[in-house]
């Protein structure tokens, strides 16, 4: 049975809160300070008070990571994979709280000058207009490696489960991935691109991500090696189908925005992409049961954003 939109919707903002109070007690300075007084670093002095420097990057990091406005969508959907599993979500909330540091510091590093000079995310100044380019990236380096070090830490007593999750996560995240998909984009804004190229860019800067996350939860849940491959096809279908999704509602024909899915193939076969890639979703896990339903409904709510 459908649930509402309204049901989705809540799901969906019960599981970003979640992850928003880990993140929340991780990054808190007294955490940091704590790290520091529990010899983490032997050859470290315990200090009252955090030097300065180390004090302002945790108010960067801090300040992008638990940002408000965020959608949280990657761990939401990290967490919905391990419902569909039959597993509890606290089951992938490390995952799902590193997969969101990646994420944050792929914002972070977009917008800067050199890259998309955003002065705006969320409504808020970004975080190099607030803090400067050094601390900025900074930042982004920080939320990168804390993201592993969590993983590393949360699912060190399984392995084969976690080297299987960080292997999905560092390859999305690396040049195959995320940093192989900016470097498309930074081209794209320069000449012309085909219809190739800006699906391989999506591919990489934006699915990339949001399959590993699946994946990784998977991993993480002892998935069989055919539920594995049936996530990875659902979660890469999501992922292109929501750019899609975002360029229809974002297309103006007076107007059309050079490598957008309208601009390139023109707006009914957009419609049609979108169509045929929500049904690669739904059949990819169309075996998986009632537990599988709120994936289900992930990629029909997509689809009826355009209505």
């Amino acid at each position: 049975m459908t649930q509402p939109m309204s049901t989705l919707q809540a799901n969906l903002d019960a599981k970003a809160a979640i992850v928003t109070r880990f993140l929340e007690r991780y990054f808190s300075d007294r955490l940091a300070l704590q790290a520091v007084n529990k010899g983490v670093q032997p050859d470290m002095k315990p200090v009252a008070t955090l030097p300065a420097g180390l004090e302002t990057l945790l108010r960067a990091i801090r300040y992008s990571a638990l940002q408000e406005g965020g959608k949280r969508f990657r761990p939401a959907l990290a967490m919905m994979t391990a419902e569909a599993l039959g597993y509890s979500s606290d089951r992938v909330l490390a995952l799902s709280a590193a997969v969101e540091c990646i994420h944050t510091y792929s914002l972070i590093h977009d917008d800067l000058p050199s890259m998309d000079n955003d002065d705006f995310r969320r409504g808020q100044p970004t975080n190099h207009r607030v803090f400067g380019e050094a601390i900025a990236i900074l930042a982004g380096d920080a939320l990168l490696t804390e993201a592993f070090r969590m993983l590393a830490g949360h699912y060190r007593s399984e392995p084969m489960a976690c080297i299987q999750a960080i292997e999905e996560l560092s390859f999305a995240a690396g040049s195959c991935g995320m940093v192989g998909g900016q470097a498309i984009d930074l081209r794209a804004k320069s000449s012309d691109v085909t219809l190739d190229e800006v699906q391989m860019m999506h591919r990489l800067k934006t699915g990339a991500l949001i399959r590993a996350t699946a994946v990784g939860a998977a991993h993480l849940c002892f998935a069989s090696v055919e539920q594995v491959a049936q996530i990875r096809t659902y979660a890469s279908s999501l992922g292109l189908a929501f750019q899609v999704t975002d360029d229809i509602l974002d297309y103006n024909p007076e107007r059309p925005e050079p490598g957008s899915y309208p601009s390139l193939i023109g707006l009914d076969q957009a419609k049609a992409h979108l169509a045929d890639l929500t049904e690669r979703c739904l059949s990819a896990v169309e075996s998986w049961g009632s537990r599988a339903e709120p994936l289900r409904e992930l990629a029909r709510y997509n689809r009826a954003r355009m209505r």
